[in-house]
């Protein structure tokens, strides 16, 4: 079958070439859900079902598309795999610089962890869901709307500017089965004090603050990309991950062949 052939504008640099199929949650993150062949489970408000679609859409062409495939890829080898959970073992045996009741917080820069990729894979999923309305299932979509810090970030993405002023990138590492097999797009999270976005990938929960109006120092200090010491915290997302899912199960049909 002849791959189809699609010139446009380049979502990311602006240039009119030929564009790839981008995927919004990347080939090789459905690949990591797809355990034992079987298809993943995709909640959305309407129905909870196996499905083997993916989200996908003629986005970036073939530069920009490996520009994200390289983070992305230094990403996945840090968070729950097939081999393991990489970054969770890493803390594990790594000094920690607080231990709270419910939060543990480690030095990513002691640990030696890439925490800038972490933060640019996050916020390319947070900018592919502002430039991109993505099908979900029975007529449903998803995205997310960043109005002027879109610009911001998608400079960052081309490696333009730094991280940009206003935009802050949270990172806990999830210890729960829950929070470590499942992944869902960013979204924006109801009832912060600031503008936040939230996305969970596969045990790694990202909180994306994305407003000028935070605090910049308490802030970038708690940013695993901006404070010196590159902060990622450890902690039992158990909570979150069962109210999301009420939250879904409440509106949601369940396919019968998950009963």
């Amino acid at each position: 079958m002849a791959i189809k052939k699609v010139i446009g504008v380049c979502k990311l640099c602006g240039r009119r070439r030929r564009l790839c199929r981008s995927h919004y949650l990347g080939k090789a993150l459905f690949k990591l859900t797809r355990e034992n062949g079987k298809h993943p489970i995709i909640l959305t408000p309407k129905i909870i079902a196996p499905s083997p679609r993916q989200m996908s859409a003629h986005l970036l062409c073939e530069e920009c598309e490996h520009r994200f495939k390289v983070r992305e890829d230094t990403a996945l080898a840090l968070m729950n795999g097939k081999n393991g959970f990489p970054l969770l073992e890493r803390m594990k045996l790594a000094l920690t610089i607080e231990q709270g009741d419910k939060v543990v917080t480690f030095s990513g820069a002691a640990m030696g962890v890439d925490t800038d990729a972490l933060a640019y894979f996050a916020l390319s999923l947070l900018w592919r869901g502002s430039v991109h309305v993505w099908n979900t299932l029975k007529g449903q979509t998803t995205s997310v709307s960043l109005g002027k810090y879109e610009e911001r970030i998608r400079r960052y993405l081309l490696g333009e500017t730094g991280l940009p002023e206003g935009v802050y990138v949270m990172v806990a590492v999830c210890v729960d089965v829950g929070a470590q097999g499942t992944t869902f797009p960013p979204h924006l999270l109801e009832g912060s004090k600031y503008q936040t976005y939230s996305t969970l990938v596969r045990g790694l929960w990202f909180h994306i603050v994305v407003d000028d109006e935070a605090p910049s120092a308490e802030t970038s200090r708690l940013c695993c990309a901006k404070g010196a010491q590159k902060l990622i915290f450890l902690k039992n997302c158990s909570e979150e991950f069962l109210h999301a899912g009420r939250h879904l199960r409440s509106t949601a049909e369940v396919d019968p062949r998950l009963r």
